[in-house]
């Protein structure tokens, strides 16, 4: 299966058995899991930008989708070769992002 990063800003951080890390905290795995219903053919992880820095280095990566806080950073990850870098949109990350509260989740992802 292909590898693939979710760029975000900062998360709380286990290392995984494999490759790269899992996201211990709510909001970060929760983004985590909605991406990878989007897009089921990559195995998916989340990074900071420097851990995505790191981890393109080690293991072949083959996409990387950035929040949109850092969409600035985009055409610097595009210089790595064979990796396709996308960023979120806002609205497509409020989409995937989990509401605080109940009464506001919708469905997005069906």
């Amino acid at each position: 299966m292909k590898k693939a990063l979710l760029v975000v800003h900062r998360y709380k951080s286990e290392d995984d058995d494999e490759w790269g890390s899992v996201a211990k905290d709510y909001g970060t795995s929760d983004l985590v899991e909605n991406i990878s219903k989007m897009h089921p053919s990559h195995e998916w992880r989340p990074a900071t930008l420097a851990e995505a820095r790191e981890l393109m280095h080690k293991v072949k990566i083959d996409r990387l989708i950035l929040v949109p806080m850092l969409k600035d950073y985009i055409e610097e990850l595009n210089a790595y070769p064979d990796v396709q870098v996308d960023c979120l949109t806002a609205d497509e990350y409020g989409k995937i992002s989990k509401p605080p509260f109940a009464f506001l989740r919708k469905d997005y992802l069906n």
